[in-house]
């Protein structure tokens, strides 16, 4: 009833990535012109958070991510994006999502 049953001798574990380990796998998959959408929960402004690949990456002092913030009107985004974020490490943007509640579009 409340316990788990133990694997077999020899059978391997079965581990479940996590929901960081998710996220930051989607964001490593981007290709140019591709972008990730995720809504915020009211709290942190209910608008959408967009992750997409930077196109003036690798010059010098450019970073390979862009997250940027982009408000929502009646449900529907508006089109104007902040630059808010940018990073090389898709595991610091997916740690600032699940920091802040995002959700998938």
């Amino acid at each position: 009833m409340f316990w788990k049953k133990k694997p077999a001798a020899g059978e391997p574990k079965a581990k479940e990535p996590s929901p960081k380990e998710i996220i930051t796998n989607q964001i490593e998959q981007l290709t140019l012109g591709q972008a990730l959408s995720y809504r915020l929960p009211e709290t942190y402004g209910g608008g959408l958070a967009v992750i997409e690949l930077n196109p003036q990456y690798p010059k010098k002092g450019q970073k390979k991510y862009i997250l940027s913030l982009e408000e929502l009107v009646d449900g529907k985004p508006t089109g104007k994006r902040r630059r808010f974020l940018d990073s090389n490490k898709p595991k610091e943007l997916a740690g600032w999502l699940l920091d802040r509640s995002g959700e998938l579009l």
